[in-house]
């Protein structure tokens, strides 16, 4: 059973898919959806505005997260929308969104699909 994580890094596509064993098989669309420009555009623009909670100014590269309250909401309310139209495209979603912050204040966002 593979396993698909959307988990945001600095400048990665957050989809990511595990095998059975916890090892990473690729970091993309999951071959069934690759072709789907929709669902590939709208990841990359939520990744874009995650990418952009980020000062990378080539001298210094640190964290400063949502500085409106509403864009942090927006971010939040694209993601879930951007997950229901990809669990409509075969995929079952298996554990409840957590919203978790690591030790630098970024957000981390663990959400896993089974298929």
């Amino acid at each position: 059973m593979k396993v698909i994580k959307i988990k945001f890094e600095y400048r990665c596509f957050p989809l990511w898919i595990y095998g059975e064993n916890n090892e990473l098989i690729e970091n993309d669309l999951p071959p069934y959806l690759i072709g789907d420009n929709d669902i590939d555009s709208k990841f990359v623009h939520i990744q874009e505005i995650y990418d952009d909670l980020y000062l990378d100014d080539g001298k210094e590269f640190r964290y400063i997260g949502f500085r409106e309250t509403e864009k942090r909401e927006a971010f939040f309310k694209d993601l879930f929308l951007y997950m229901i139209m990809t669990k409509h495209t075969k995929m079952h979603l298996t554990e409840s969104m957590e919203n978790l912050k690591d030790k630098h204040g970024s957000i981390l966002l663990k959400i896993i699909w089974i298929f």
